[in-house]
């Protein structure tokens, strides 16, 4: 019956059905089973390598390189990027890779030969390491020695852990770098060699003349002023029309201290402007003044203050200490009283004028100028400048022991007849009171306006009325009175007093007394005087040892001539150059005292033969 069905048919029915089951469940389940097991596989080794290279810090290899943003922002977050997904091909090969390996794990050598295909090979300490090519490396630094990561492949994952955490290997860079200091040396030969090709390309001109200031600077500031004095030499002697620029080395090389090649650029800047010139002019009077040519430095700034209509303040105050060199402390007073109308602030003009008020006979007028210049650089916001706060401390120094050692002149009979000094007035060694003072000026503008045997008469009254009829600025002047008057006994008897009283402070007397004895003819004491003058004026003043050579020659001691023309080119040598005519002096001077001395040899000196 149809509704009815026996045991074993329901049973075939239920094996039917299973075995349908399986055979369409089969292939579901083989596949499921699968992908666990590739998963499995796959995660395994990739956790791994994750967990063996966070300790170094490094970057899994990748041969795609990260986009910019990707890169930011990854390093922002301190996140490595995801690895990409991998084929079928790819997992397969990871699997392979993931077996254990027989290779025993690679430790650090120093043989630079041993390298391994699969690990990064870490060099000896001599050498930088090397990146693999698919890991970016950093370059060590060439200063100090770097440690550079060990990179670990993520393709290779049979490196043992401990291989792994073995720490990294410091290297020390074999080859020592150059020091700073030779570096710099080469840099700036390298610039003095470029500034010295462009100096011999160009053409005269501004270009050209920039380039050699420049030249000289970087000598001077390498303290190499030879070399500078040498570029500055072969400027002076460009054929060249261009005032400044002589102008300009002639102050290069007097700041370097060659005076005789300054004075040669001086003269070129001079000579290319037909002699208008003030500035050269002024400076050519310096150098003149140092070398001891007294008349021509006294012409030179005279002609550079009436070029500028004697409104030139620097002129004016070289002139004044000319002026005072010469013994003629009136002139100087009056020239350094040009200085400070024209140019108020100059400061060694000031001290200057203050010191010879003192010398002259006024140390309170001294003071008062000093003064003067501190209130009104108090009042300008200025400072005081050294000059005068040293020449302020010495004059009230000198006032004091001149208050110390002076003594009572009570009575003392002036020329005149009157005018009596006030009893129990103190006077210092070099002070005198107003109307001797008044009487000194006199005679200075009598002297000045060509008048000079009333200025001689005033002079004798002056010293009339000093204490011990002794006047120093009196005696010098009236001995430079009386040279002019061929009055040389008076004049000699004038001068001595101050060779025995103040000879350090007025050399001039010991010049003035040479000529006097050398018109006279009493050449050995003509030459005393030089020597003596030469000695208290050092530097200052070596035109007296020409003088003193000249006088020894004329006595026939060539053996002394010489010696004395010897110091002169060593002061010259002092301030620079020494001029070729000297030298030329020297060589005639040395075959005269050669010759000098062969004769006075006795017949028999020559040893004989045994």
């Amino acid at each position: 019956m149809p509704e009815q069905l026996s045991n074993s048919n329901q049973t075939d029915a239920r094996a039917r059905f299973a075995r349908r089951f399986m055979r369409a469940a089969s292939p579901l389940v083989v596949t499921v089973v699968t992908a666990v097991v590739a998963a499995s596989s796959f995660l395994a080794p990739h956790a791994f390598a994750q967990q063996a290279s966070k300790p170094r810090q490094a970057a899994p290899a990748s041969t795609q390189p990260a986009k910019p943003g990707e890169a930011k922002a990854a390093a922002a977050q301190g996140e490595e990027k995801p690895a990409p997904r991998r084929s079928a091909s790819e997992i397969t090969r990871a699997r392979r890779a993931s077996a254990p390996s027989a290779t025993p794990p690679v430790v650090p050598s120093t043989n630079p030969s041993a390298a391994s295909s699969t690990t990064a090979t870490v060099a000896p300490k001599t050498t930088p390491t090397v990146a693999p090519k698919s890991t970016p490396s950093v370059a060590p630094s060439v200063t100090r020695s770097a440690a550079p990561k060990v990179v670990t492949p993520s393709a290779a994952p049979s490196v043992a852990p401990a291989a792994v955490a073995a720490p990294p290997v410091s290297v020390v860079i074999a080859s020592a770098p150059k020091s700073d200091a030779a570096s710099k040396l080469n840099v700036e030969e390298t610039e003095l060699e470029r500034l010295r090709a462009e100096i011999k390309d160009a053409k005269p001109g501004a270009e050209r003349a920039r380039l050699q200031r420049t030249l000289v600077e970087r000598l001077v500031a390498l303290k190499r002023q030879p070399e500078a004095l040498d570029a500055l030499r072969l400027m002076i002697h460009e054929d060249r029309y261009d005032p400044p620029f002589f102008f300009n080395t002639g102050n290069a090389l007097a700041r370097l201290g060659d005076a005789s090649a300054a004075e040669d650029a001086y003269r070129k800047a001079i000579s290319q402007r037909r002699g208008n010139y003030s500035r050269a002019l002024n400076n050519l009077g310096v150098i003149l003044i140092r070398q001891g040519h007294w008349e021509e430095a006294r012409e030179t700034l005279a002609a550079a203050l009436m070029q500028e209509n004697f409104t030139y303040a620097e002129a004016s105050y070289n002139l004044g200490r000319l002026h005072l060199l010469r013994g003629e402390a009136d002139l100087a007073i009056r020239e350094w009283l040009r200085t400070l109308r024209l140019e108020p602030a100059h400061a060694e003009a000031a001290a200057a004028l203050a010191r010879a008020y003192t010398e002259d006979g006024d140390p309170e007028r001294g003071v008062a100028v000093l003064d003067a210049f501190v209130a009104r650089s108090t009042r300008t916001g200025a400072g005081v400048p050294r000059e005068i706060s040293d020449a302020r401390r010495e004059l009230v120094a000198s006032a004091a022991a001149n208050t110390e050692d002076s003594a009572d002149a009570a009575h003392l009979k002036t020329g005149g007849g009157g005018n009596d000094v006030r009893p129990g007035a103190k006077l210092g060694a070099h002070e005198v009171d107003r109307a001797t003072y008044d009487l000194l000026r006199a005679a200075r503008a009598e002297r000045e306006g060509g008048s000079v045997e009333e200025a001689v008469k005033r002079y004798q009254g002056v010293l009339q009325r000093s204490p011990g009829g002794y006047f120093p600025p009196a005696n010098l002047e009236l001995g430079a009175a009386l040279i002019n008057l061929k009055r040389d006994e008076e004049a000699i008897a004038a001068l001595l007093p101050l060779t025995q009283k103040d000879a350090a402070r007025y050399p001039v007397a010991y010049y003035h007394l040479g000529r006097l004895f050398e018109r006279q003819g009493h050449l050995a004491r003509a030459a005393d005087s030089f020597q003596r003058a030469a000695e208290l004026y050092g530097d200052t003043n070596p035109q007296v040892l020409i003088d003193l050579s000249r006088l020894r020659e004329r006595a026939g001691d060539h053996a002394g001539a010489l010696a004395a023309m010897n110091d002169y080119a060593a002061a010259l040598g002092r301030q620079g150059t020494v001029p070729a005519w000297v030298a030329d002096r020297q060589a005639k001077l040395r075959q005269k005292a050669n010759a000098s001395s062969a004769s006075t040899m006795p017949n028999d000196s020559t040893p004989t033969r045994q």
